[in-house]
């Protein structure tokens, strides 16, 4: 039998979602290499934000609340309440939401990070980051 499961709850971000700046981006990973060997996972709560990006990882994101926007070649993808979006690597993209919204992303490999060289990304805690 393998590894059992592991449950995150929303509390791990709440203090952090009822503390949003006025123009602000928090990505809390829940799912890391700690868990997985093979696929990553979070919450992101963005508010009246433009997140530029170049995109190292296949992602799939999950809008729980609010209206997410990703934007890549200059199309627009929105994505509502229950709306799933699939993000292939290698594009720059644009994570952008006009007010407060909250997405669940999966993001695989899981070590993206550590492959591309990353050691900084924007909304990501310092004491939460993870490379590999």
């Amino acid at each position: 039998m393998g590894d059992k499961p592991q449950l995150f709850k929303f509390d791990l971000v709440e203090e952090r979602y009822n503390a949003m700046g006025e123009s602000d981006t928090y990505i809390k990973p829940m799912v890391t290499s700690e868990f997985s060997k093979t696929m990553c996972g979070g919450i992101n709560v963005l508010n009246n934000i433009k997140v530029p990006w170049d995109l190292t990882c296949d992602e799939i994101i999950y809008c729980l609340e609010g209206t997410f926007r990703l934007v890549c070649d200059g199309e627009e993808y929105v994505c509502d309440r229950g709306d799933v979006l699939f993000v292939p690597k290698d594009n720059h993209i644009s994570y952008e939401a006009d007010g407060k919204c909250v997405i669940f992303y999966a993001a695989y490999p899981h070590n993206w990070k550590q492959l591309a060289g990353i050691t900084k990304v924007p909304g990501i805690d310092p004491s939460d980051f993870v490379a590999g």
